[in-house]
């Protein structure tokens, strides 16, 4: 079998020996990679569908943690971790959530089966297989209908709001090992959990709460592993990654502020519903999209502002800005006219961690914003299929993990944007023949300024590294 876990917002440079012995140990013991990607925007809900499709948020459509669909809200966002939101943007556009096919759909057409659990919002665990491709138990809602009951049978009522995270991760942790393992014995198990993401949002980085937190993770990933490996005995392969990195914030943006301060840059009268912020995206409507060139440059004035970025069928109004695409993103019907990104720095804050952005989040530390301390997620992987005692600077990321997985089973793995992660397996390159190149693509940033787009490329791949000012 082969088991994936993510540590939501693990940053790399927190997996210590002090702080997580036993994940330590296993990337040490395996094959760890020191340049790995999220892709952007560096969001839960965005790379849970890269996860789940092994494309990028250009293609498979959700393109932010809040989506923004006229036809259900024409004046505010709905967010992606309520899954009856998502259920009820498919359900009016009349498309498919993802417009790609799933890990889980292409191991079914295979043979194969995918169970997922997760103790993140429902949303998050929904989008790791939204066609019930498989069973999927998150802590308040279980897919489908049969599988809720049994979880009910066994372990009484879904779980409520004033649980904690803690609580939620056991409760999926139980029913992964005591029912769903025993019941399909799945070809792959994806479990999602969702520390150390909450302590690091509400206490910071690096603080007591936040590093005790590691611990408690490190442990139920320990028995967790333990616990698989007796029922797949030599046959078990593990990859544990993240869904993006973190950063202390320095300066929460008011976004309602923002609109206010675009809409002077419009010469016509806005209507509600013109101008609405959804994720890190800017949509715009009637005389709002009629003045996109002039938003674009008013925006870029921003001093908070680390990046803009233009929807690529939308490109030709705006000639000399960067499309979405040079950064993961495209003319999805969902995408927003302007996709952006805070300004950062390397700054340590008072608990010795790096990176700070400017962003619009409340919260002590956040992420998604394109500063390579979001977008540097955790890659480990050890097990019979993959190499002992690697450390690989090659660029890969969560992009690849669909890919690398329906390789190992033999699947057939057409139309992926990510790629099979050959350096990490046995009778793979040597790390010398994996040839990586870089590149930086730069735009204006209103009237004054410059953004640079740093990227790398591995075999055709390519991964944002950062977004910077210049």
């Amino acid at each position: 079998m082969i088991l994936i876990v993510v540590l939501d917002g693990l940053r790399p440079d927190l997996i210590t020996p002090d702080a997580m012995p036993y994940l330590s140990r296993m990337a040490a013991g395996g094959a760890a990679c020191t340049d790995s990607h999220a892709v952007f925007p560096t969001a839960t809900r965005i790379n849970s569908a890269t996860l789940a499709t092994g494309c990028l948020p250009g293609r498979h459509g959700i393109v932010g943690n809040e989506l923004y669909a006229r036809a259900v809200d024409p004046l505010a966002s709905v967010s992606c971790a309520d899954y009856r939101a998502l259920q009820a943007v498919a359900a009016a556009e009349g498309e498919p959530l993802l417009s790609v096919p799933t890990l889980a759909e292409r191991l079914r057409a295979a043979g194969r089966t995918m169970v997922a659990v997760g103790s993140g919002s429902p949303g998050t665990t929904y989008l790791l297989n939204p066609t019930g491709a498989g069973p999927v138990v998150n802590w308040a809602v279980a897919w489908p209908e049969a599988t809720q009951d049994e979880v009910i049978r066994r372990y009484g009522p879904m779980l409520d709001e004033a649980t904690d995270s803690l609580t939620r991760t056991d409760f999926v942790l139980r029913a992964l090992t005591e029912y769903l393992v025993p019941a399909q014995r799945p070809d792959v198990a994806v479990v999602w959990i969702t520390e150390p993401d909450h302590a690091q949002h509400h206490n910071g980085l690096g603080v007591p709460v936040a590093m005790e937190m590691l611990g408690e993770v490190d442990r139920r990933l320990e028995a967790l592993v333990a616990h698989l490996e007796g029922e797949y005995p030599g046959a078990l392969d593990c990859v544990v990654t993240s869904d993006h990195g973190f950063s202390s914030i320095t300066n929460h943006v008011s976004l309602s502020a923002e609109v206010e301060a675009l809409a002077a840059a419009v010469p016509a009268p806005l209507a509600p519903g013109d101008m609405v912020f959804a994720g890190s995206g800017l949509y715009l409507h009637g005389a709002a999209e009629e003045n996109l060139p002039r938003i674009l440059e008013a925006f870029g004035e921003h001093p908070w502002v680390g990046g803009l970025f233009v929807r690529d069928d939308l490109i030709s109004l705006c000639p000399r800005a960067l499309p979405q695409s040079a950064v993961g993103g495209g003319a999805h019907r969902r995408s927003p006219h302007i996709l952006y990104t805070g300004s950062w720095s390397a700054e340590v804050n008072a608990d010795g961690v790096a990176g700070f952005t400017e962003n619009p989040s409340r919260l002590i530390a956040s992420h998604g914003m394109a500063s390579p301390f979001d977008v540097n997620n955790i890659l480990v992987a050890w097990g019979p299929s993959f190499k002992e005692g690697l450390v690989s600077p090659i660029a890969c990321g969560i992009v690849d993990l669909a890919p690398t997985v329906l390789h190992l089973l033999e699947v057939p793995a057409e139309g992926l944007d990510g790629r099979v992660l050959w350096e990490l397996l046995r009778g793979g390159p040597d790390l010398a023949a994996m040839e990586m190149r870089h590149a930086a693509l730069s735009g204006p940033l209103g009237t004054r300024r410059a953004q640079v787009v740093e990227l790398s490329e591995v075999r055709g791949h390519e991964y944002l590294d950062s977004v910077s000012v210049v």
